[in-house]
C-alpha cells in the first residue's frame, strides 16, 4: 500500500475538534459532470485502489473528477474527507501546490481532520506564499495538538512572524503567538523570548495589560528583556516590575540553564553554541575559547558526527563564536584561522555562506581587502538580510580602495534594500562618513514603530570590547551621530538610554 493512502487512511480512525471554518460544499461548476452518489464513491474508490498501486496519476484524474461531481455532497463525510486529503497528498507530491492547498482547506473543515491533515495545510500554505493561513494552521495545531509541537519548525514560525511584521497583520500574528504561548511552546527547551516580547507589545498595543504581563513574565533572555527597558511602549509593564528586567540577573541565570543543557545533553552542540553566546556578550572570552576545545579535538580525530548528532549543523556555528572570542583579545590572526575554518564547512549541505560572509567582514575590518574580495568571490543563494550583509562586506572592500564605482554601486544597492536590514544600512552611512544622512535615518528608525525597537537597542551604552579598526571608525561616528541634539530630543520621546554591563549583542 502506498503512503500516500495510509496516511489518508489513518486519518478517519481518528476524531478531534471540530474546525473552525464549516463543511464547504463542491462548487456549483456549470460543466461539472451530474452523476449519482453512488458512482462518484465507485470512482472515489477506485482513486483509492490506484493510489495504493501508486498509481497516482490516475487516482489524480478519478480524485479530479469526482470532487467535481454533482453526487459528491451526497457522499458520506468520512469518503469525502478521505477523498479530499488524498487528493491534496497526491498533489502535493507531484508539486501542484495550488491544487494541494485548495484540497487540503476543504479537508480541514471536517471533524475528522487530524495534525496529518493541519500540517499538510500549513506546509502548503507556505508553498503558495499565504502566510496568513500558514500562521492560522500553526494556531490550530498548538490548540488541539500541544504535545506535538516539537514536530514544527521554529525558524518556519519565526519566518512567519517577520511576514506579519512585515505587511503589519498583528490578528493573525497575535492568534498564532496566543496559541503557542497558552501551549507552552518552547523553541530547543528554551523560551522563545524575542517573540514573547512582541507578543506583549500587540496585548499593550490592545490595552490588555494584564495579558501582556503575564505573556513578558515568560521572558528569559537578558537581551529581550533590556529591549523592553529602553522602549518606553513597554513602560507599563517594566517600571511596575523592575526586578523582573535586572539585566545582570538575567543574564546570569541564561548562562546557569545554558551550562545545565551542556552538562544533560552531551550529544548535542547546540547547548554548547548558546552557551558560547552568552559568555559572549559577558566578555568571558577565555570561557568561550575552553568549553570549544573538546569539540575541536574531536572534530580533529574525525569522530565528530558521530560524538554530536547536530555537528554538521552546529560545528560551523560553535567556530564563528571561537573566532569572535580571538576577535574581542585582539587575537586577530587566531580570529581569521578559526573563522576560515568555519568557512569551510558547508552549510545545509551546500556553501557555506553566513561563515564565508563573516570571513569576508573579517578581512575588510583588518583592512584586508584583497583577502576579502577572494573569499566573497563566489557565494550561492542567500536571503535578502544575507545579501545586505554581502554588500556590506563589498563596501568595505571598495571604500579601503578608494574604488569610487564600487562603492557607488554597493551604496545604491543598500539604499534600495535598506528595509532588508536597516541597521546594516546605517553602518553604510558611517563608513561613508555621511553623518547627516546617518541622523536623518536614526530618527526616521525610532519615529516608525517596526524599526523603533532595534534603533533603541543601538543606542545603548554597553561593556567596551577591542574593536577592529573598521569597527572603531563605525563606533566613533555612531557616537557622534547618537549625540547630536535632535536624535537626542527623538529618543527622550519613544524610550531611554542606560548602561549595561554586558557587550552590545550581534545584529
Amino acid at each position: 500500500m502506498s503512503r500516500i493512502f495510509m496516511t489518508a487512511a489513518a486519518l478517519v480512525l481518528l476524531t478531534v475538534c471540530t474546525a473552525r471554518a464549516t463543511i464547504p460544499p463542491t462548487p456549483k461548476l456549470d460543466d461539472r459532470a451530474a452523476e449519482p452518489a453512488a458512482d462518484v464513491a465507485q470512482l472515489v474508490q477506485k482513486a483509492f485502489t490506484d493510489a495504493s498501486h501508486n498509481d497516482t496519476a490516475s487516482a489524480q484524474a478519478r480524485l479530479d473528477k469526482a470532487v467535481h461531481a454533482e453526487g459528491f455532497d451526497d457522499l458520506p463525510t468520512d469518503l469525502r474527507y478521505r477523498a479530499l486529503l488524498v487528493a491534496s497528498l497526491i498533489a502535493t507530491q507531484s508539486g501542484q501546490d495550488k491544487k494541494a492547498h485548495e484540497m487540503v482547506v476543504r479537508a480541514t473543515a471536517f471533524d475528522e481532520a487530524d495534525e496529518t491533515a493541519w500540517t499538510t495545510r500549513l506546509s502548503t500554505a507556505f508553498s503558495v506564499g499565504d502566510y496568513s493561513d500558514a500562521g492560522h494552521c500553526v494556531a490550530v495545531l498548538a490548540q488541539r495538538w500541544p504535545g506535538k509541537l516539537g514536530n514544527l519548525n521554529s525558524g518556519a514560525i519565526r519566518q512567519l512572524h517577520y511576514q506579519f511584521l512585515q505587511v503589519q497583520n498583528p490578528d493573525t500574528d497575535r492568534e498564532m503567538l496566543d496559541a503557542l504561548f497558552d501551549a507552552g511552546w518552547l523553541e530547543s527547551g528554551i523560551e522563545p523570548s524575542n517573540l514573547w516580547r512582541d507578543l506583549a507589545l500587540l496585548h499593550i498595543e490592545h490595552n490588555d495589560i494584564a495579558r501582556a504581563t503575564a505573556v513578558a513574565l515568560r521572558i528569559t533572555s537578558a537581551q529581550a528583556a533590556l529591549s523592553m527597558r529602553v522602549d518606553r511602549r513597554f513602560d507599563p509593564i517594566t517600571l511596575k516590575r523592575p526586578q523582573d528586567f535586572d539585566i545582570d540577573r538575567l543574564v546570569a541565570a541564561e548562562i546557569k540553564a545554558a551550562q545545565e543543557r551542556v552538562k544533560a545533553q552531551p550529544d548535542k552542540l547546540e547547548p554548547i553554541a548558546d552557551l558560547q553566546a552568552l559568555l559572549l556578550i559577558t566578555g568571558q572570552y577565555a570561557r568561550v575559547l575552553s568549553i570549544s576545545n573538546t569539540v575541536l579535538i574531536h572534530s580533529g580525530h574525525g569522530d565528530g558526527p558521530k560524538t554530536y548528532t547536530d555537528f554538521d549543523d552546529k560545528y560551523p556555528w560553535v567556530l564563528d563564536n571561537r573566532s569572535r572570542a580571538f576577535k574581542r583579545q585582539g587575537r586577530w590572526d587566531d580570529a581569521v584561522r578559526v573563522e576560515v575554518l568555519a568557512a569551510r564547512r558547508p552549510e545545509h549541505g551546500g556553501m557555506n555562506v553566513s561563515q564565508l560572509i563573516n570571513l569576508g567582514e573579517l578581512y575588510a575590518d583588518l583592512d584586508l581587502p584583497d583577502k576579502a574580495a577572494d573569499t566573497i568571490v563566489e557565494l550561492g543563494n542567500m536571503s535578502p538580510f544575507g545579501r545586505m550583509q554581502l554588500e556590506s562586506v563589498k563596501l568595505r572592500i571598495a571604500v579601503a580602495k578608494n574604488d569610487a564605482a564600487a562603492i557607488a554601486a554597493s551604496m545604491s544597492y543598500q539604499r534600495e534594500h535598506r528595509a532588508d536590514a536597516i541597521a546594516t544600512w546605517e553602518d553604510a552611512l558611517l563608513l561613508c562618513g555621511k553623518l547627516d544622512e546617518a541622523e536623518s535615518l536614526l530618527i526616521e528608525r525610532l519615529q516608525k514603530p517596526a524599526w523603533r525597537n532595534a534603533a533603541l537597542v543601538d543606542m545603548q551604552h554597553y561593556a567596551d570590547v577591542t574593536e577592529t579598526p573598521k569597527e572603531k571608525l563605525i563606533h566613533d561616528r555612531w557616537n557622534t551621530v547618537t549625540a547630536r541634539p535632535d536624535v537626542q530630543a527623538a529618543m527622550q520621546k519613544v524610550g531611554r538610554v542606560e548602561k549595561f554591563h554586558i557587550t552590545e549583542a550581534l545584529r
